[in-house]
């Protein structure tokens, strides 16, 4: 698996079926247009979502490493930017997800640290 910055929104819900219903509607052709289809993501979310994220429109952020739902977090590190993808089955339930941005990842150093503001410091060994 890569590993990406990106930042996901999602909408959990109970059933597959349901979860298929609001993804087959997000595939509409009214909704080619990536701002359209984040506004009506955003308002899915709200509208259906079981996760607390409803309220930001199902915007999870930056997605961290290790999170509570593995596999939303590796379906999500496979997809592309503004695609719909899902149902994805989690102890949650079933997760429809965006990525809605990627970052650009730099290489900071051999360790993946900067130098400054880690390790033990000076004489501490």
């Amino acid at each position: 698996m890569s590993i990406r910055s990106i930042r996901v929104s999602h909408i959990v819900l109970s059933t597959e079926e349901l979860a298929k219903t609001l993804l087959d509607h997000l595939g509409d052709d009214e909704y080619k247009d990536k701002d359209m289809l984040y506004k009506m993501f955003a308002k899915m979310a709200k509208k259906y979502s079981a996760c607390g994220t409803r309220n930001k429109g199902g915007d999870l952020g930056l997605l961290e490493f290790n999170t509570a739902a593995p596999e939303l977090e590796k379906a999500a590190m496979e997809s592309p930017v503004g695609e719909v993808r899902g149902p994805i089955k989690s102890k949650f339930g079933y997760h429809i997800f965006i990525v809605t941005e990627e970052e650009k990842m730099t290489d900071m150093g051999i360790d993946g640290l900067t130098t400054t503001g880690f390790g033990a410091g000076d004489g501490t060994l």
